[in-house]
C-alpha cells in the first residue's frame, strides 16, 4: 500500500485495511479514462464494513448511513423501503423488491444415507410441501416457487417448456398429504404419536441452513411435522462444512448454475462429485445414476442450440424427476436496497445496465453508472 503499486487495473486503489473497515480510494488517473474507453467514476471513496446482521443493516439504511448492502429478507427490505422514501430496489418500491437470481433453492439430502437414499422417501417428503404457503407466509408473498432446479430465465424456458408433460407424470408441485402417507406406509413406516416410525425410530429431518433461510425454513418445518416427519432446523457457523462433508443429512441450498442452457446445473448432479460421508464434496447432493451421468457427459459435448440438446435434456430430466435427488422449492431473489440519498441512477428493471450484487465482482459497472445527488 505504501508503495502505491496498482495490484489491480481498475480506477480504485486500496487505502486502508483494518478489522473495522476496508477503504478504496479513486486513483488520480485510470488507463480506461486516458484512452477514452470509460470516464472516471464519480464515486471517490468506497468503504466496506464488516458483516452485520439484517437488523443492523436496516437501521443503517434507514438513517442514511449505508448506500447499499447485502440482500435482505422480504420483511426487512419492506421495512427499509417503507421507512425511508429514498430507498428503492431493482423493482422500485414494490414487491418482489428485487430481481430473479440464478440460484433456485432446493431441499437437499445426503442421498447416500438412509432413509433419504430411497427416492420414494424423497417423494413422500415432496408431497408434504406446500410451496405456495412457503412463499405467502415465509416471504410474505414476495417471490415465486419452482418445480425445477433452474432459474426461470427466458433463455431457459426453451428447455423447461418442453418437459411440462414430465411434470405432470412426476407431479413435483402437488401438495398431497394422503399420497405422502401412502408412500410412507408402503415403505413400512407407521404413525406413532403423530410421527412416522419404523423399528422404534422416528424419521427425523434436521435441516441445516444458512441464516438467509431463517424465514422460509420454519414454515417448511411446520409443514413436514404436520405430515408426520419429525423435522427441525439449525443454523450454525459451520453449516457449509457440514454440507460439504455430508454430515448435514438434509439442508437448503441453491444452484448457482445454468442461465442459458441446462448443462451446468445438471452437471452438479453428476456422480463424479459424489464423495463418501465425511469427505468434502464440491456439490452436496451425493446422488448417483450412471445413465444420467452418460446423458450429462454427452450434453456437455453438444451445441446448446442443436436439436439433440433438447432430446438429451428431456432424457436426463426424466431420470432426475423420477429419482428426485433434491426437492426444488423457490426461485431466489436478490432484494438489494439502493439508498438514493447521496447517489442516483442505480440499476433497475427500467434501467437494467447491471445488477447490484456487488459480491459477484461486477460492481465497477454500477459505480461507473452512479451519479451524485449534489
Amino acid at each position: 500500500m505504501k508503495q502505491g503499486w496498482p495490484v489491480v487495473s481498475g480506477p480504485y486503489q486500496l487505502a486502508l485495511s483494518s478489522p473495522g473497515q476496508r477503504v478504496w480510494d479513486r486513483r488520480g488517473y485510470w488507463w480506461a479514462a486516458q484512452v477514452g474507453f470509460q470516464t472516471m467514476p464519480h464515486v471517490e471513496r468506497l468503504i466496506f464494513l464488516p458483516y452485520m446482521d439484517e437488523t443492523q443493516r436496516v437501521q443503517n439504511l434507514l438513517t442514511d448511513k449505508l448506500d447499499t448492502s447485502l440482500d435482505l429478507r422480504p420483511p426487512n427490505i419492506k421495512t427499509a423501503v417503507e421507512g425511508n422514501a429514498r430507498i428503492t430496489t431493482w423493482s422500485g418500491r414494490q414487491p418482489p423488491y428485487g430481481y430473479l437470481d440464478f440460484w433456485p433453492v432446493s431441499l437437499g439430502f445426503n442421498d447416500l444415507e438412509e432413509p433419504f437414499s430411497d427416492p420414494q422417501v424423497r417423494w413422500a417428503i415432496n408431497f408434504a410441501i406446500d410451496r405456495q404457503q412457503l412463499v405467502e407466509v415465509g416471504w410474505q408473498g414476495s417471490g415465486s416457487s419452482t418445480l425445477l432446479p433452474f432459474p426461470d430465465f427466458p433463455p431457459m424456458r426453451q428447455y423447461t417448456a418442453q418437459i411440462q408433460d414430465l411434470l405432470e407424470q412426476y407431479p413435483v408441485g402437488r401438495y398431497d398429504l394422503e399420497r405422502s402417507a401412502r408412500l410412507m406406509e408402503r415403505l413400512g413406516w407407521k404413525k406413532e404419536e403423530g410421527f412416522w416410525t419404523k423399528n422404534g425410530q422416528r424419521l427425523k429431518i434436521l435441516i441445516d441452513i444458512y441464516p438467509i433461510f431463517q424465514d422460509l425454513t420454519p414454515v417448511l418445518v411446520e409443514q413436514l411435522r404436520r405430515a408426520g416427519f419429525d423435522a427441525d432446523f439449525r443454523s450454525t457457523s459451520d453449516v457449509y462444512t457440514r454440507m460439504a462433508q455430508g454430515d448435514a443429512k438434509a439442508f437448503l441450498d441453491g444452484h448457482g448454475g445454468s442461465v442459458s442452457d441446462p448443462y451446468l446445473t445438471l452437471s452438479f448432479y453428476h456422480s463424479r462429485f459424489v464423495q463418501p460421508t465425511g469427505t468434502a464434496a464440491e456439490h452436496f447432493w451425493r446422488w448417483k445414476n450412471l445413465q444420467f451421468d452418460q446423458l450429462v457427459d454427452h450434453l456437455g459435448q453438444v451445441d446448446p442450440q442443436a436439436p439433440e440438446t433438447q432430446a438429451l435434456f428431456r432424457q436426463a430430466m426424466e431420470i432426475w424427476l423420477r429419482e428426485l435427488p433434491a426437492i426444488p422449492l423457490v426461485q431466489w431473489y436478490h432484494r438489494i436496497p439502493h439508498n438514493q440519498t447521496y447517489w442516483t441512477n442505480w440499476p433497475s428493471a427500467e434501467h437494467p445496465y447491471m445488477h447490484t450484487a456487488y459480491w459477484h465482482r461486477t460492481f465497477l459497472l454500477v459505480l461507473l453508472g452512479l451519479k451524485p445527488v449534489q
